[in-house]
């Protein structure tokens, strides 16, 4: 039976550590091994305050570290914990570095947040080269896109195989796919997802009493090589009696390229949902998209994501007419 040892007081935590209880001597093989390396792990139940709730205490385990390793074998892709543990880190925009232990069948929850990242694929060889891997990602010294495996379609099939099974219709986008080339398909896939265009954080704060509601958006722009003098970015509030649209576009520094703009604006303190429309040109699919999102206002004018950002084609279409 592999421990994990009491963490050094000058490791700071920095990356937590998800795995299955059956995997249990592997991470704690892998965490002893990184923490050799400088890198802190935060991995349950060593980290577990005694008393405190084990759910309560992964989440505050997660909002402590700044990345997030997932240790997904067959037993974790299935378990409910690891998924519940996975959603915590999205939603706190954790960097996610996914290592497959074996060929396990990927479900469908667990896939729509990993199928689009870099992963490794590790078959039961070497933790010291796992390790060494992992801590070169986190401690800085090389990209962990240079480190792992890219999205695929050779992927999607080994570990998504319910996609492709049964039915004539996927056998035959399999075919075309094939035709075109891989290459495309990959970057298409790619240029249509939000990380590589731009995507939208809010809060609010007190405005006018019983009048206006103060948020803080900003926008990050990810999209290579665009100015944000080429960015468009709208807002959408919604109420119980009011709808007010805003264009927000000549608050952004038009010669800043990449990074992110803090915007601020008021709304109606009525306002229950709120829809942010960033437009942005995208060099790699040579063409515009709108990365739309949507928030809802909850109690103490706090503001939450709703869902995913959506990518469309701009179609200049008024901010929240489809979303």
């Amino acid at each position: 039976m592999v421990t994990v040892e009491t963490p050094r007081a000058d490791l700071r935590p920095s990356v937590f550590l998800s795995h299955s209880s059956t995997d249990a001597a592997l991470a704690a093989e892998l965490c002893t091994r990184l923490e050799a390396q400088g890198v802190r792990c935060w991995i349950a139940p060593r980290d577990i305050v005694p008393g405190r709730s084990w759910a309560d205490e992964c989440v505050r385990g997660i909002e402590q570290s700044s990345a997030f390793i997932l240790l997904a074998s067959a037993n974790a892709v299935s378990s409910v914990e690891v998924l519940s543990e996975v959603e915590q880190a999205h939603k706190r925009r954790k960097p996610l570095y996914t290592v497959l232990i074996g060929k396990p069948k990927v479900s469908k929850e667990l896939d729509y947040y990993i199928s689009r990242l870099h992963w490794i694929e590790f078959a039961g060889d070497s933790v010291d080269t796992l390790a060494n891997r992992l801590a070169q990602a986190l401690n800085g010294v090389r990209n962990w896109t240079d480190l792992a495996s890219p999205p695929s379609l050779r992927r999607t099939m080994r570990y998504h195989r319910g996609a492709f099974v049964g039915s004539a219709i996927a056998t035959l986008v399999v075919l075309l796919l094939a035709g075109l080339g891989l290459y495309y398909w990959m970057n298409r896939q790619l240029d249509l997802d939000y990380r590589r265009l731009a995507y939208v954080t809010a809060a609010a704060e007190p405005g006018v009493k019983d009048s206006t509601i103060n948020v803080q958006a900003r926008v990050w722009l990810l999209a290579a090589g665009v100015p944000f003098r080429e960015v468009t970015f709208l807002s959408f509030a919604q109420g119980p009696n009011q709808m007010e649209i805003q264009d927000h576009s000549k608050s952004l520094s038009p010669e800043q390229v990449g990074s992110q703009e803090l915007v601020r604006f008021a709304v109606p303190a009525e306002t229950e949902r709120l829809t942010t429309c960033v437009g942005v040109p995208s060099p790699g699919f040579h063409g515009r998209y709108r990365v739309t999102q949507t928030f809802s206002f909850g109690v103490g004018n706090s503001i939450s994501p709703t869902a995913e950002p959506k990518v469309s084609k701009e179609d200049g279409s008024p901010c929240g007419a489809t979303s």
